[in-house]
């Protein structure tokens, strides 16, 4: 967006809608936080004709899935799961062999799980040379995954290099991976991939990642087993609420979108209100919730992992990263393949774990997912995180918030007591609020820094004005 901002062709604003995390992005019409900036949608390409200013679209490959592998397959599944696990090895492993071909130092990022590792050992049976793998820990997590890293690396003959990132590392990055993922990203999360990408790029140019490999073969548990009960309950006749959501939401979830709303200035709720309730109009009722879930997620992996968990945050650093697990070829052989044998009882991603076995030791092939997302403290702006945060508060004050014209600044006010409630280790709701609130603080703190960074004081505007007028 910076380019286009800095041509002069483009005016930055802020776009309330494309700032709002809870209207949930259409692959075909994204919102980004700024005005006037359009995404190309997933796996289409735009022709203008340059006489007439005609705009026309081709889409030239499809991510929908076919009914049929949504209805479940009765056990025994006799020699079944086992040829859809050997297609799954072929098409992956020549995923992977395609990405190592560089004419520059190929390495791995490794987080210690069945898809990272299934990566690198494919890596390892197409390599002649010496494997680097890359891992990063945060100091003072409960969650670290620094442990089953290193194992993964014994293994697999790495020469393994872990970056040990603190809160103060991560905070004082905040606004730099915010300028080159350009979207808010509402978690601290990101900076460690920045920085993991920025200490990567000293001894390679490229990596490889397991990303993808929960989408394609649905990995997030709870999410994609909710989506197939939906399935099953629509197939009985029964009502489900919105494709894999719970038809029982607790009280808080509604209560939460309701102060959100009062977050905003009073003339932007009403739209951003009746934005949300169409959010899901669109969704073919015809089509089974399980293959509606998992085309959304794949067709939104772009606005995710290329703004702000990927591509942005790397080749901030010149680091290019290729994921194999989003291989077109692959996924078109995984998207034939039943969801019985990717969600087995309780094991999500069984096929892909089959077609690791002998590959990878089993503690490894059958250790349960820990999202990147989740091995890091949450957000505590003006709790645990005070005094690293000191220096971004300038982005809470009165002025920030007249300059942006995006939130209500007495309704934040409110917020950052919510922050300060007591008990809120003893009382779900309450630690559900504290959350809440933290992450609605990011979104404004991240929102004002787009404002200043893109808006009030690009470098584009500096370097005009150091240039002079432009000669006659």
């Amino acid at each position: 967006m910076k380019a286009l901002f800095a041509s002069g062709l483009v005016e930055p604003k802020l776009s309330v809608a494309g700032l709002d995390p809870l209207l949930d992005q259409d692959p075909a019409n994204v919102r980004f936080p700024f005005e006037n900036i359009e995404h190309v949608p997933p796996a289409t390409y735009f022709e203008i004709d340059v006489d007439t200013g005609e705009l026309r679209s081709t889409r030239y490959w499809s991510h929908e899935i076919s009914f049929e592998v949504a209805e479940p397959v009765p056990e025994p599944f006799g020699d079944n799961a086992a040829d859809c696990a050997a297609v799954v090895l072929q098409e992956l492993e020549e995923a992977v062999r395609l990405r190592l071909r560089a004419d520059v130092p190929v390495g791995l990022y490794l987080s210690g799980g069945v898809d990272s590792s299934f990566v690198g050992a494919l890596m390892k049976r197409n390599l002649t040379s010496q494997l680097h793998s890359f891992s990063i820990s945060f100091v003072g997590s409960g969650r670290s995954e620094q442990e089953y890293t290193r194992q993964a690396a014994v293994f697999l003959g790495t020469e393994h290099h872990e970056l040990s990132v603190t809160r103060e590392m991560l905070w004082d990055r905040f606004e730099d991976c915010l300028w080159f993922s350009e979207v808010p990203f509402l978690t601290l999360a990101p900076v460690g991939k920045f920085l993991l990408s920025e200490e990567a790029r000293k001894h390679v140019t490229v990596v490889l990642t397991g990303e993808g490999a929960d989408e394609v073969f649905l990995g997030y548990r709870k999410f994609f087993q909710q989506a197939i009960r939906d399935t099953n309950r629509a197939r009985r006749g029964g009502e489900i609420r919105q494709p894999g959501r719970s038809t029982r939401a607790p009280f808080y979830k509604d209560l939460l979108q309701w102060l959100s709303l009062r977050l905003y200035r009073k003339e932007y709720r009403c739209k951003l209100a009746d934005a949300r309730s169409k959010n899901h109009a669109s969704y073919d009722p015809s089509k089974p919730v399980i293959n509606a879930v998992q085309e959304r997620r794949i067709a939104n992996m772009p606005l995710r992992i290329l703004c702000f968990l990927g591509d942005r945050t790397e080749m901030a650093h010149s680091l290019e990263a290729r994921l194999p697990f989003l291989d077109h070829h692959l996924y078109d052989k995984a998207k034939q393949i039943s969801v019985s044998f990717k969600m087995r009882g309780d094991l999500e991603k069984a096929v892909l774990r089959d077609a690791a076995k002998d590959i990878l030791p089993e503690d490894v092939r059958l250790r349960r997912k820990v999202g990147f997302m989740h091995t890091n403290a949450a957000e505590d702006f003006f709790g645990a995180d005070r005094l690293w945060t000191k220096k971004w508060r300038r982005y809470l004050r009165r002025d920030a918030f007249d300059r942006a014209q995006v939130f209500s600044y007495g309704s934040y006010c409110v917020l950052r007591l919510a922050t300060m409630l007591p008990f809120r280790d003893r009382i779900r709701f309450l630690r559900k609020l504290h959350h809440f609130a933290n992450r609605a603080i990011m979104g404004i703190v991240e929102t004002h820094m787009l404002q200043k960074l893109f808006i009030d004081d690009p470098p584009w505007k500096k370097r005009a004005a150091d240039a002079g007028p432009i000669p006659s």
